[in-house]
Parts: structure tokens; sequence; C-alpha cells
């Protein structure tokens, strides 16, 4: 317990389930491997082009298409630590990412909401941002935040005043899936520093993470790689989530 606040109350169970047999994840991962190795995923990117080309991807340039072989792929995940903790503002909330542990979080992002009383939707606002931030921050079973509406009165900047916003009214983790672009990531790098208290605390106890949606058929957007790059530079924890379209999927990663 700190203050008026309830402890976390993550779900924690000794049972295992498995929804694909060994033979079957065995069929997924090959064949994943294959589209990463023969296929690949567009990367309009030329930062990203540059750092695969120098860890020795086959890149075309002129597609903009990354193939990667999958010696190079099982080389990188090994640099990937399988547990890895999601900080917080106050240290009890930290997420300790184990077997066994699940954490809840809200969901976003909105841009509307209905006030009680009444039955008439409007822009959602940073203020809507901060007061869900503050319902969630009480909830015990609420692991970690993420915005439930935007912040429509702060036009293109409103990414970063929904970091603020909820920053100012929770001590929990945030993550954001709306920090799009290298430049913006920086800001939101610097935000979190300071809530962390230093580079160094900022890569031990990350209080931000991000997730980034891939874009059917395989490919990346140059915003989003580019914000996912300048996270994975200082320690922010980033999950690259896959979004299925008219029957294709572009293959899920995960980096820290």
């Amino acid at each position: 317990m700190t203050g008026e606040r309830p402890a976390l109350e993550p779900l924690r169970s000794a049972y295992r389930i498995q929804y694909l047999n060994d033979e079957q994840l065995d069929k997924l991962q090959e064949a994943t491997l294959d589209i990463l190795e023969n296929v690949g995923v567009k990367f309009p990117s030329e930062k990203a082009l540059k750092v695969f080309a120098e860890h020795g991807a086959n890149v075309d340039k002129t597609t903009q298409i990354v193939k990667i072989k999958r010696d190079l792929i099982f080389k990188a995940m090994k640099t990937v630590p399988r547990y890895f903790v999601m900080g917080a503002r106050v240290a009890e909330y930290d997420l300790n990412l184990e077997d066994g542990t699940t954490y809840f979080t809200t969901d976003g992002c909105g841009v509307e909401v209905v006030d009680l009383g009444t039955d008439k939707p409007r822009p959602s606002s940073k203020a809507d941002v901060g007061m869900m931030a503050r319902v969630a921050d009480y909830l015990p079973s609420v692991g970690f935040v993420w915005p439930m509406v935007s912040a429509q009165d702060c036009g293109r900047t409103s990414p970063l005043h929904e970091l603020d916003a909820i920053w100012n009214n929770t001590v929990k983790h945030i993550q954001s899936e709306t920090i799009m672009g290298g430049r913006e990531a920086q800001y939101a790098i610097e935000m979190a520093t300071v809530i962390a208290g230093s580079r160094e605390e900022l890569r031990r106890r990350p209080p931000l993470s991000s997730l980034i949606c891939t874009v059917s058929p395989l490919m990346q957007d140059q915003p989003g790689i580019e914000a996912a790059m300048a996270f994975a530079e200082v320690g922010i924890p980033v999950v690259f989530l896959s979004m299925p379209t008219l029957g294709t999927t572009a293959p899920s990663t995960q980096a820290g």
C-alpha cells in the first residue's frame, strides 16, 4: 500500500494453457522465418534501412524491402532479455514481467466522450485523459495506463499532452501507441527521463513503453519505425503488433 492507493492485484496462476501444440508452433515459426527471409518487409525509412544493412540484412533501397536471414533473427533475439521491468513513478507499482503473472490495462484511444447525465458525445480533451488516468491509478486490477481517449484540444501535439496528463494523475507505468516520428519520440524520451530521474534509471526502470502497429501487408510506416528506434536506443520497451486486413498478416516481433 502506498498512501491511499491499493497495491496492484495482477492475475497470477500456476496453470498453463497451450492453444497450439509443439508441431503447430514449429510450423508457425518456420512460416514466419520463411516470410522474413524470402519475402521481406517494407521499411520506408532511410534510418531503418541503414541499420539493417549494417547488420547484414538484404536491403533493397529501391523497393525499401528488407529480407532477414534466420541466423540474424536468432542472433538479435538472443540480445533481448526474456524478462524485464516496466517501471512506474513509484517503485511499488513497477511491473516485473515474469511467467505466471498477467497485468491488465485500460484501452484506447477514443476521440469522443459522453458526460454523465447527457446523451451527446463531444470531442475528448486533455482534461478527460487526466481524469481517466486518475481513476485507473486507484484501481488495483489496472497494472498500467493506456490513454483511453485523446487530447483533441491539443492538436498535433496531443500525444505528448496525453503523457503529461497521465503522469500528473497516476504513479503507474504508461504505454502509448500514438507517439509517432523520431522528433516526437525524443520529446517523449525527455519527459520519461524527468520522471525516471536520469538516463541510467530510464534504462533500468523505464516508466514508458510504446506499442507500434505494423501495416498489412508486410510493411512498417516511417513515423512508427523511427519512433520505435528512438525508444529502443534509450531502453524504452517497444512492442510491435500486427494488424491483419483482408486475410493478410504481418509477423509480430518484440524488442526492448
